[in-house]
């Protein structure tokens, strides 16, 4: 009787277990789209990759906008600087006591009516 009563035992159960589970029925419409989720942490920076091809030569710059003029002031008529027609005198000095230039326009300058002819020349900064 013993085993008799196992045996039934199982088969109840597994009666039982198969009731209470109704058949799915068919899939119902998608549902609408969620909010957005919050990003997550920042995953490990990747391998760096190949080097890019050599790119195009560029354009080539402008020399220099600034032009250091001598004269050398060994007269009157030697002891003047003109700038050329697109520059204008930034600075200039006259002799090695870097004394004060004459400025007779935007473009030349002088080291005056009577220069030190005995004192070096007169240097002048043109620029663009």
């Amino acid at each position: 009787m013993h085993i008799r009563g196992i045996i039934l035992a199982v088969v109840l159960s597994a009666t039982v277990a198969g009731c209470g589970q109704p058949t799915p029925g068919p899939q119902g419409p998608k549902g609408d789209t969620g909010a957005k989720g919050d990003a997550g942490a920042p995953g490990p920076a990747g391998a760096v990759g190949p080097p890019g091809p050599q790119g195009p030569p560029g354009t080539p710059g402008a020399s220099s906008q600034l032009r250091l003029v001598r004269a050398a002031c060994t007269s009157a008529t030697d002891c003047m600087i003109t700038c050329r027609d697109d520059e204008v005198v930034i600075t200039a000095y006259c002799g090695t006591k870097r004394g004060a230039a004459t400025y007779l326009s935007d473009t030349s300058v002088s080291c005056g009516v009577n220069p030190d002819t005995t004192g070096g020349a007169l240097v002048a900064v043109c620029g663009k």
